[in-house]
């Protein structure tokens, strides 16, 4: 009697590898033991999709702002952080420190810096940003994580780049800028639609501007998907092969509902590879 290995149980085997070692892999750079390589999980939300208008998914896209299209800065601009409530402030008990994720310029890496609230009364940050795609609480009082919202304008543009609603503690916006000398390796993205209503479609898009250093309007549309509340409220597109999305680029989720007031949900997730 043979006591080697059948070839059904070698198949078995390489399946088993081919399944884990992605996952394993994510680990690892998650972990940050693969040098110039970064995990990336966007997520965001738009509870205000109107019929027939897109909406980028992020968080000023509600009823209240009622802004469907996240415009960036026209240059690198410092930001006005301040918040709709008083309580947001350095000894209050809404949020008392928040940190800012952005980029200076297209040709520079992510950088953070951490701003002391001061409730209605703005703080100016201390770096000039093309972009903020990221905002937290850090540290809150006993009504936090933040009491009111929280919003980063620019300065001379006096638009919003960033907002981090009432209590939810950060930002919600699938939107993200890639420098020159990244690339990000997009793995999937995601949607799912909430809404009161018998049957509502919602397209999706995923959107990215290859030209983010030269203007920051124009969006070529690289993958669509739909959905509706009827049958599959919940969408996920697994690319096989990373797309990849060579900096300077923004990437951003953009939807488009039958009725209005849809709650749309949605993110994606990659590595970020410095090149």
């Amino acid at each position: 009697m043979g006591y080697g290995i059948t070839s059904h149980r070698i198949r078995r085997i390489e399946d088993d590898l081919n399944n884990l070692l992605p996952i394993q892999f994510g680990l690892l750079v998650s972990r940050g033991l693969i040098t110039d390589h970064k995990s990336l999980n966007k997520f965001g939300r738009s509870n205000n999709v109107d019929s027939g208008v897109d909406t980028d998914i992020w968080d000023m896209a509600n009823t209240s702002d009622d802004q469907p299209i996240w415009v960036a800065p026209t240059a690198a601009r410092v930001h006005n952080i301040v918040s709709a409530e008083a309580t947001d402030t350095s000894a209050g008990v809404g949020a008392r420190t928040i940190r800012i994720y952005g980029l200076r310029t297209w040709d520079t890496a992510e950088v953070s810096e951490v701003i002391t609230m001061h409730g209605t009364s703005h703080v100016a940050t201390t770096n000039s940003y093309v972009i903020i795609h990221r905002m937290k609480c850090c540290t809150w009082g006993t009504s936090g994580p933040n009491v009111g919202n929280i919003k980063a304008t620019a300065v001379t543009n006096a638009t919003v780049t960033a907002q981090i609603l009432a209590g939810e503690g950060q930002t919600q916006m699938a939107i993200y800028g890639v420098p020159r000398g990244q690339t990000l390796y997009m793995c999937d993205y995601y949607a799912s639609i909430v809404k009161g209503a018998s049957s509502v479609g919602v397209a999706l898009k995923l959107l990215v501007n290859t030209y983010a250093d030269n203007q920051l309007t124009g969006f070529l549309t690289k993958h669509t998907v739909g959905a509706t509340t009827e049958g599959t409220n919940y969408i996920r597109h697994e690319f096989g092969v990373p797309s990849g999305y060579a900096g300077p680029c923004i990437v951003k989720l953009q939807a488009n509902a039958s009725a209005n007031n849809t709650n749309v949900d949605g993110g994606f997730s990659g590595i970020l590879v410095t090149e």
